[in-house]
């Protein structure tokens, strides 16, 4: 695979994690720009939605633009940087890895529930969704099918592809599973609840500062011999991966709330490593669905008539 480059050593290699972390910033930025665009045309070309039908056709003629831009997007992307995206089935060898991650997000999930259950927590209060105790299961089904179609595979060719193979370039394959899950885990954790399926725009702005303050630092220090100096220049970025872990922190309210959080850093992290071990798109698309499928089912079969936030 052209893209495979383990350079670790080379004493270049911080300016090379730094450059590829610019690029990752800039690709995700162009993403969360893509959707603002479509959400934004769709929005003035078929006005508010108001009846259910209406809400799920503007939502699917959203997810269909959307994905169609991303897709060509990530095929451009991976082409100027002759990465191999993974349009392949997982090989037979494989398939523990792939059970691994289909079951590991239900257990997460199912773990979180209980957690709740024992403090007294509900789960619909940590994803922040809800159903009536009466609905149809059909607006359910077809609301989730939706999420799925576009959550999904946003979510797999944002994170492994863009994110998980650039970072690959220069810190392997290990290396780009941490590095994956940890930005990942920044920029998609949503403050709705759950995954989002584009990068959050508070979070990313974050990135960005972070991405410029490291350029800055590395500036400094290849334009001076003191150490003093260097460290100095190194703080900014420093103080703020300090502010954002203590804002973390502050940010849990509950016991119920911890593991979730972990739960949701956890997918991401076998999503990573399947897509590492198998080199197929479908590993972390099935961990992705896992997720999103089990957190909808708790909600919809255990907490039905409940709204807790």
């Amino acid at each position: 695979m052209a893209l495979r480059n383990n350079s670790v050593g080379s004493p270049r290699t911080s300016h090379r994690l730094a450059g590829e972390l610019g690029v990752v910033t800039a690709v995700l930025v162009g993403v969360l720009l893509w959707q603002r665009l479509v959400r934004e045309t769709t929005a003035v070309v078929f006005g508010t939605p108001g009846a259910f039908d209406s809400l799920l056709v503007n939502g699917l003629v959203n997810a269909v633009i959307l994905l169609g831009g991303l897709v060509a997007f990530v095929a451009a992307y991976a082409a100027v940087r002759d990465f191999d995206v993974g349009l392949r089935l997982p090989a037979r060898g494989d398939l523990p890895v792939v059970a691994l991650a289909a079951l590991l997000p239900v257990v997460l999930v199912a773990l979180t529930k209980a957690v709740g259950v024992l403090t007294g927590v509900e789960f619909n209060a940590l994803v922040m969704m809800s159903v009536a105790a009466d609905a149809s299961l059909r607006p359910v089904v077809l609301v989730t099918g939706l999420g799925l179609l576009v959550g999904v595979p946003a979510l797999a060719l944002t994170c492994q592809v863009l994110v998980q193979r650039s970072f690959e370039r220069v810190m392997g394959r290990g290396g780009a599973v941490a590095a994956t899950t940890l930005v990942a885990g920044f920029v998609m954790v949503s403050d709705t609840g759950g995954l989002a399926s584009v990068p959050e725009t508070g979070p990313l702005a974050g990135v960005v500062l972070f991405a410029l303050l490291v350029a800055g630092a590395l500036f400094v220090a290849e334009r001076t011999d003191d150490d003093r100096v260097r460290v100095l220049a190194a703080l900014p970025a420093l103080a703020l991966v300090a502010l954002i872990a203590l804002s973390v922190v502050v940010e849990l309210t509950s016991v119920a709330g911890a593991v979730f959080g972990i739960s949701q850093l956890a997918v991401l992290a076998v999503a990573a490593y399947a897509y590492a071990r198998t080199d197929s798109l479908l590993a972390p698309a099935i961990a992705y669905a896992s997720f999103r499928v089990a957190s909808r089912a708790i909600v919809v079969f255990l907490e039905a008539g409940l709204q807790s936030w």
